[in-house]
């Protein structure tokens, strides 16, 4: 409960603090892109782990987005530390998928018709697990709220990983709040998250930055 406290209360911070208006060449200059079904985006973090068996650790982190349109995307990251990782089904299923819509997608015939279909669920199942809505918040920016229902996570105490009287790895919740600002293809994407284990029901908390790189369709 004090986690999901906490991202609202982050959620309306931030909306706050951008709705102030910016100056319009930057506006202009930075525009927010309107997000096309088959736009994504390749980013790379530092992120600092709250509550893990060892404290707080800093960590890295990669994450691909694919947006479904103007407002939704599929994400999947992938976060890695001294004895921690995490990651979703969406870290398979989101490459297969980017790869089938940028070189498959292109001929089609009756054949491969029902093949294709049938590949298509499969990556939007693994995919959809950690979904994103994005709010605009400024001409330049936007707040996306996460959800993520099936991530795997390993965490374990410095040398202690031979424990086995503890939970070390399982699957876990996840609700987070990133504030993404746009610079022409580059981002710039703080972000806190709460988390949650499916089994031993602890909480800990992420905060990280990501910078991307934006690929649009048009």
């Amino acid at each position: 409960m004090k986690g999901f406290l906490l991202v609202v209360a982050l959620c309306l911070f931030s909306s706050s603090i951008y709705s102030q208006d910016e100056p319009e060449f930057i506006s202009q200059k930075y525009a927010r892109p309107d997000h096309y079904f088959g736009d994504y985006t390749l980013s790379g973090s530092a992120n600092l782990l709250l509550k893990t068996p060892n404290g707080v650790q800093f960590a890295g982190g990669l994450k691909v987005r694919s947006f479904l349109g103007k407002r939704l995307s599929f994400d999947s990251d992938m976060v890695f530390g001294r004895d921690y990782f995490h990651a979703g089904p969406g870290i398979v299923g989101l490459p297969l998928w980017i790869f089938f819509w940028r070189m498959g997608s292109e001929n089609y015939n009756e054949e491969t018709s029902f093949r294709d279909l049938l590949f298509k669920i499969a990556v939007i199942v693994l995919s959809a697990e950690h979904v994103a809505y994005h709010i605009p918040a400024t001409n330049t920016s936007d707040i996306s709220p996460y959800l993520s229902l099936l991530r795997y996570k390993s965490s374990y105490k410095f040398g202690e990983s031979s424990n086995t009287l503890v939970t070390n790895e399982q699957f876990s919740f996840a609700l987070g709040l990133e504030l993404n600002k746009y610079f022409n293809r580059f981002t710039v994407s703080p972000y806190a998250e709460f988390n949650i284990g499916y089994i031993d029901h602890k909480q800990c908390f992420n905060v990280g930055v990501y910078c991307g790189y934006y690929l649009q369709v048009k």
